[in-house]
Formats: structure tokens, C-alpha cells, sequence
């Protein structure tokens, strides 16, 4: 049973977080993600509640976007995590009473279904004494991503549980590894209000790519996991070059030519699309440049309720208890 409802109350036995992600980070797609939180401190993320144990599971859905959920269905992506965790574990759990803060838009490019994901899994393997291994859990949240977005990639999930910028490492045994990071970089994220699925997103892919686009596409990725490694930020960012996804979805994203000029002519770094978009992010080598970025991106979006540009960091953490 699933409902939704304004209550807030800070009643609960154990709260759980797992913060926004940004897939692909422009030069890397399906194999590259990052975890980011606010400089503001704000819980950019989805939060979940275990409020109790009772007979029958329910969910209390709360937060700035629970507009944007489907209303009066059971099919939700806490609730089937729930279920497929017991699947997993092999034995009947324990029914909860669980409230969901969504504080992240959906089919916004910020890994919304993602977040939802990691903080059920994580919540239920911790709450229920760790029965999963860090790789079973991780193997566990793809695919309940794959089922929302149609194919089973780990660039949300991988960073939104694990934390960091994640290099996807394909038929490793170790699925992804975490890249060096600028610390001084910030990263503004900006989501204009307004949604787009990752499903439709993917449908305008190419099917094919030529052998020279697909050695363009590979060398661009070898060039800036290299320069991270060998912390040469000037490389780093110029590396940041979309060869693959950004041709085929400039025509759902038409204003990303011109923001980013304006930007790029002001300094910032690069500006790109946060996963399938239409969320927007720019690179900044300082606060004073993410305030710029911020300050034009927000009064470019203010005119829609949902919009939303948050100053972030790369968060370390990943999915945590609070």
C-alpha cells in the first residue's frame, strides 16, 4: 500500500541518504559518473525513513518533487526495491513503515530514479544487518535502474552509492573504480524545471558509430582519465567533449549552444548535460566562478516553480545514515 501525505515528523528509527549524480560527465558515456552535494549543505538527495516495523509495508512519500510521482500506485521504485532485496537475501523480512523525502526532480539528468534506488538498497541492507556485499548490493541497484531506464548502466548508481567521480570498468570483476578529483572544482547544477526521460532521451542515439568516431569517442575518455591521474587540469577539462550523446540531444536541449558560449566566454570551464539531461552542469575552477554560473543559469530558469541550481562539490560519502 502506498500513499502520500505533507507529514514531516521527525519521527523515525533510522534515516538514510543518498545524494544527486550527474552520469557521463560529458566525455564518458555509460562510463563515467560523479556524486555531488551542495556547498549549502542542503540534502540534494533523496532521504528515506524507517519509521517501524508493522504488518504491511507502506510508503509515505514527502518533498519538494512528490508532484511529480505517479499518484495512487503501488508501483514504486522503494517499494520494488524492497521486494526484490528480499528476493535477493533469499528470506521473508520483516514489513516496514517507510517515508520517503523526495527532494531530487524526476527525468531531471540528476539520477532521481538512481537515488531512489541506492537509498532503499542501502537503507534495507543496513537496517536488516548487511546480508549483501558491497558488490551484491551494487549489482542489485543496476539492475532495478536498468528496469526504469531500459538498459543496465551503473553511472548513477555506482557514484550515488559509492560516492566520488566512478570509472566504469566493464566485464572487471570490480565494475567501477574512482577517479582523482580537482578539489578546489566546483560543479553548478542546474535543472530547468522541466522533465525529459532517459528512455526518450536514449531513443535519438545512434545505433551504429563509424570505426573513426569510435576511436575519437575512446581516445577523448583515455585523454582525461590520464590527465586526472596526472592532475593536469588544463588537459582535464579540455578532454570534456561529448562526441557521442550531445550531437543527437542538442534538439531536446535547444539552448545549450548559446548558454554554454555565455558561459565559456565568462571563464567557466565547460558547461554540459548532466546524464540525459535537461539538467545542465558547469565546470568551475572556484566558488567566485560557480557563483557566476549559478547566478546566470538560476535568473535563466527562475520563471519555472520547479527549477532548481545548486553550487556543488563532489561528494565523498555517497550513501550514508544520518
Amino acid at each position: 500500500m502506498q500513499h502520500y501525505s505533507d507529514v514531516t515528523s521527525a519521527n523515525y528509527l533510522k534515516r538514510y541518504y543518498a545524494p544527486a549524480s550527474t552520469g557521463n560527465f560529458s566525455v564518458g558515456f555509460d562510463l563515467l559518473g560523479a556524486a555531488f552535494e551542495p556547498l549549502s549543505g542542503e540534502l540534494f538527495g533523496d532521504v528515506l525513513d524507517i519509521i517501524g516495523e508493522q504488518a504491511e509495508l507502506s510508503l509515505d512519500i514527502v518533498g519538494r518533487y512528490v508532484h511529480q510521482l505517479p499518484q495512487h500506485t503501488d508501483d514504486n521504485l522503494v517499494l520494488s526495491c524492497f521486494y526484490a532485496f528480499e528476493q535477493k537475501v533469499g528470506r521473508t523480512l520483516p514489513r516496514l513503515a517507510l517515508r520517503l523525502h523526495k527532494n531530487l526532480p524526476v527525468g531531471s539528468g540528476l539520477g532521481s530514479s538512481a537515488c531512489s534506488i541506492v537509498v532503499a538498497c542501502y537503507a534495507f541492507n543496513d537496517y536488516f544487518g548487511q546480508p549483501l556485499s558491497p558488490s551484491e548490493l551494487l549489482q542489485l541497484m543496476a539492475v532495478a535502474e536498468g528496469g526504469v531506464s531500459g538498459s543496465v548502466h551503473y553511472d548513477n548508481v555506482a557514484p550515488s552509492y559509492l560516492g566520488g567521480l566512478q570509472l566504469m570498468l566493464p566485464q572487471s570483476t570490480a565494475v567501477c573504480r574512482s577517479l582523482p578529483w580537482f578539489e578546489h572544482w566546483r560543479v553548478v547544477l542546474s535543472y530547468p524545471g522541466t522533465v525529459l526521460s532517459t528512455k526518450a532521451a536514449r531513443a535519438v542515439l545512434p545505433q551504429q558509430l563509424s570505426l573513426a568516431h569510435s576511436i575519437a569517442f575512446a581516445g577523448m575518455l583515455s585523454r582525461f582519465v590520464s590527465a586526472m591521474y596526472a592532475k593536469d587540469e588544463a588537459d582535464a577539462y579540455c578532454a570534456l567533449q561529448d562526441l557521442l550523446a550531445e550531437p543527437a540531444r542538442t534538439p531536446l536541449l535547444p539552448e545549450l549552444p548559446a548558454l554554454r558560449s555565455a558561459l565559456m566566454a565568462q571563464g567557466i570551464l565547460h558547461l554540459g548535460i548532466s546524464g540525459a539531461g535537461p539538467t545542465l552542469f558547469a565546470l568551475c575552477r572556484d566558488d567566485a566562478q560557480a557563483q557566476l554560473a549559478a547566478d546566470y543559469l538560476s535568473r535563466h530558469y527562475e520563471k519555472n516553480q520547479d527549477a532548481t541550481t545548486q553550487i556543488c562539490r563532489l561528494s565523498l560519502a555517497g550513501a550514508r545514515a544520518l
